[in-house]
């Protein structure tokens, strides 16, 4: 489940940290969007989906501000309603204060910088039982509390990345609600 919190109350944008996660796992993982920005109430939209117990993991985009009016408590709530599902924020705000999201105790990871190789590799870790010490771009608490950067990964020839999956999203989200009128 990828989720973006509110980050305006009008002039929505497409959610393209969301997309650009979902591009990387995109006809490997089942996955489906929540845009806190278009939903009257996420949170009811987030639990539904958790509900049916086909979801594992909740990855979160996060920036400093409006988003964390959402982000915190909606991660603090899966914590507590379904223990068992993996958190996974990324974006600016998790990037840059990844000690206190870690200490947090509702964060299982984080993804610092681009997502689009740490993201799948990181399910397909978790889904396999495979060690995950070692991809780039993670951050990790271990059993005894220590958080763990890894290292950083150099960035991607951005025109080699999967294409953005703006057909997938508009089964969720028609494209048209993104979409300001113009007076030209």
């Amino acid at each position: 489940l990828l989720f973006n919190p509110r980050s305006a109350h009008s002039k929505h944008r497409v959610p393209n940290s969301i997309l650009q996660v979902g591009a990387s796992i995109y006809g490997q993982y089942d996955f489906v969007f929540v845009d806190g920005n278009l939903e009257q109430d996420p949170w009811k939209a987030i639990e539904c989906y958790l509900k049916t117990g086909a979801f594992r993991y909740f990855g979160c985009t996060v920036m400093p501000g409006p988003q964390l009016r959402q982000a915190i408590p909606f991660t603090r709530r899966i914590r507590e309603q379904f223990p068992d599902v993996v958190t996974v924020w990324g974006g600016y705000f998790a990037s840059n204060q990844y000690s206190a999201v870690m200490e947090s105790g509702y964060v299982d990871f984080v993804i610092y910088g681009p997502g689009d190789t740490a993201f799948p590799a990181l399910l397909s870790a978790l889904e396999n039982g495979l060690p995950y010490e070692f991809i780039p771009n993670l951050i990790w608490k271990t059993p005894e509390g220590v958080v763990i950067k890894n290292t950083k990964e150099a960035l991607h020839d951005q025109d080699a990345l999967p294409q953005l999956p703006y057909d997938y999203l508009d089964r969720f989200y028609p494209l048209e609600r993104y979409l300001n009128p113009t007076f030209l």
